[in-house]
């Protein structure tokens, strides 16, 4: 169970990163993503799932991050990625039931067009994904949800 300081900082008091966080960073290694990346991908896609827009992270204040990192099985058909061929975080729903089932699809029957524009234009490759903000560095916001807007929305590149 993640402390309510925990929730903010990235370590707890012996320094020691809770369980919740170390499973969101533990699924982020496995796809040669840094937290920092994943918090962009979540803050470019407004911390909601793409598909079906509800927040996908947390069932519970206390519970399991459900966050899945969608990539594309053409260029890595394992369970895990290069990195490259990210396209988004889904929820658990959409990744396992939806999106996975419609590209098992043949051409002529993906008429989703919300599916459609994902597949297209993932927000994993968007140039607002990019960490762009303090706020990407700290903390793992797929364990925040919506809870992240505390984060800093200072850029880092600041034009002074």
């Amino acid at each position: 169970m993640c402390l309510d300081k925990l929730w903010r900082v990235d370590a707890g008091p012996k320094g020691k990163v809770c369980p919740q966080c170390r499973n969101a960073e533990r699924q982020a290694k496995r796809h040669k993503l840094t937290r920092a990346r994943v918090n962009a991908i979540l803050r470019a896609q407004d911390d909601t799932c793409p598909l079906c827009r509800r927040l996908g992270g947390d069932l519970s204040m206390e519970g399991p991050s459900w966050w899945h990192i969608d990539h594309d099985h053409a260029c890595c058909p394992g369970p895990y990625s290069c990195g490259q061929c990210v396209r988004g975080l889904l929820c658990r729903d959409c990744n396992t039931r939806g999106l996975s089932w419609y590209e098992s699809l043949t051409v002529d029957l993906q008429t989703w067009g919300h599916a459609n524009t994902y597949l297209a234009d993932p927000p994993a490759r968007r140039p607002e994904a990019a960490i762009l903000f303090h706020g990407d560095l700290s903390g793992v916001r797929s364990r925040d949800g919506s809870f992240a807007g505390w984060r800093s929305s200072r850029p880092l590149h600041e034009a002074f």
